[in-house]
Order: C-alpha cells, then structure tokens, then sequence
C-alpha cells in the first residue's frame, strides 16, 4: 500500500512538474512593456553579432573549431549574409564573403551565400552522398543542376514525414526553393502545413536547446512570423551566454529527445547564428509582429 502510494505520489509530481514546463514554455506571467523587450532584443543582438564576428574573424591566429565550423557550413554562412541584406551590417557582409576564401571548393556551396557567385557543379557521387536535406539545399537554389530523384522529391515535398530537426531542415528547404524559385499555391500551403506542426512541437518542447532556436528562426525565415509565440522568443533570450552566445544543450538536455549529459553550457556557432538571426529579423524584418505583441 505504501510503495502504491508513493507512485501515485510521484506520479501526480511528475504530471504537475511537465504541466508547469508547459505553461511557463508558452505564456508569460509577467509581460514585458514594448520598450522593455526592444532593449532586450538590441542587447542580445548587439551581443550575438560580436561573438559570430570574433569567432569568424579571419585574422584570429587561433581558429577554433567553433570557427572552422562557422566558416565552412554554407548554411550558417546563408544566415550570416542574411542578417547582413536585413540590418545592412557591411561587418557581417564582408565574413559571408570570408566563406570564398577559406574553402577549397567554394562555388559549390556558394549560392546558398550569394545568389549571383559563381556556379561549380558537385560531382554526381558525392552529391548522392550528401545528406539528404543538403541535396534538398542544393536543388533549391540551383534546381535544374541538381535534379532530384523521384524518391528524394517526394521527400522534400512530403507534407507529414518528418517530425523534429528533419522537419525544421526541410522547412528551410522549402524556403530556400520558393526565395529562390518562385512561390505557388501548393509551395504556399504546404510550407503552412509544416510550420503549424512545427510549432505545435515547439509549444510542448520546453528544453531550449539548438533546435528550440532552430523552430522560432526557420519559422520567421519562412514568414510564419504568426504562429512564434512571445514567450518563446523571450525565452530564447533568457537562455543567452553570457558571453553572447548560446549553447547547443539546456541544463544537460541535447535536442534529441532522451538524449543528457552533464558537462559545461558553451556557445557554439551552430546555435548562435541562428540565434542572432532571429533578433535581426524580429529587429528589421518583423517589427509589426513586435508591435502586436507587445504593449
């Protein structure tokens, strides 16, 4: 009777500690004022903006590996360029074109960094190797070099596959072949479609780690401005190293579910680029999202 006692009692626990989790992921209790949370937002990208500088500074003697991986993942560097067409940053201009100097093979990459670069076509086996949101990538901005396969367009235009960081890396996908081909009425409804399932992972994932960053950005990114909720956004600032970065891991948690270790929350490139994208777009892109949220 004891021992039943005691789960009932850990049970009801643990239900009431992830109801708790849930409520605080996606309502706040204490609202900020609009001038409140403009501070917050330029803070935090003035922060951002200078550690992705730092660690992608050419001129460092010392390159990291945090660096090694800035300077050499297109993706992150499309980011980059991004952050710099919205806030018209020439500083974040000039390490997007960092990436041509410091790769061997730049012009294969080098349209998810500049449209108008240069075009080398990646060998047909390699390509094939890839993974296969990096083929979906590719065919996005350059669609009639890179043809896909029956199975692998079915994939990138799958509705309902995939779920978690798959399904953000397809949404980003999606994205990057309607700003660079053209929107349709099916491209429209089915980047929706994925955005609503995204963010209704992102109301119950409270673990703000890489990927909780990666939802709120790919979401803005596609113009799903609507369905990022405020608490979210604020708690993504909160989550802010102090040294301007932010971390892949929450407390332990990685973003693959089950998935803990106890080690020390650094920043990373990968986390901190997208984070620095979400201020500048909610900065220069989506003030009016800013003004209906915030008194």
């Amino acid at each position: 009777m004891r021992l039943r006692r005691l789960l009932l009692c850990l049970l009801v626990t643990g239900f009431l500690m992830v109801g708790i989790a849930w409520l605080n992921n996606n309502w706040s209790i204490r609202p900020l004022s609009r001038a409140q949370f403009l501070g917050r937002l330029d803070n935090a990208m003035t922060a951002s903006r200078q550690w992705v500088l730092a660690v992608g500074d050419p001129t460092n003697s010392f390159l990291n590996e945090e660096s090694s991986m800035l300077l050499h993942n297109p993706a992150l560097m499309h980011i980059v360029a991004d952050c710099a067409l919205i806030s018209g940053d020439e500083h974040l201009r000039s390490l997007a074109a960092v990436y041509f100097r410091v790769n061997r093979k730049p012009y294969r990459w080098g349209r998810l960094v500049d449209p108008n670069c240069p075009f080398e076509r990646l060998p047909d086996d390699l390509f094939r190797r890839v993974d296969d949101y990096a083929r979906w990538f590719l065919h996005a901005v350059v669609p009639t070099e890179y043809p896909l396969t029956a199975e692998d367009r079915a994939d990138m235009f799958s509705p309902d596959k995939y779920r978690t960081g798959s399904a953000t890396h397809q949404l980003l996908a999606l994205h990057l072949y309607r700003k660079y081909n053209g929107s349709n009425p099916h491209l429209d409804w089915l980047i929706r479609h994925i955005s609503m399932r995204i963010a209704s992972e992102a109301s119950i994932d409270f673990r703000v780690t890489d990927l909780y960053l990666q939802r709120i950005a790919f979401l803005l990114a596609a113009g799903q401005q609507d369905l990022v909720k405020r608490r979210w956004i604020e708690r993504a600032l909160d989550a802010q190293q102090a040294d301007g970065g932010w971390s892949y891991s929450w407390y332990g948690w990685h973003p693959r579910p089950y998935r803990f270790q106890f080690a020390e929350e650094t920043s990373t490139s990968h986390s901190t680029v997208q984070g620095m994208w979400i201020t500048c777009m909610l900065k220069y892109r989506y003030l009016k999202w800013i003004e209906n949220n915030y008194q």
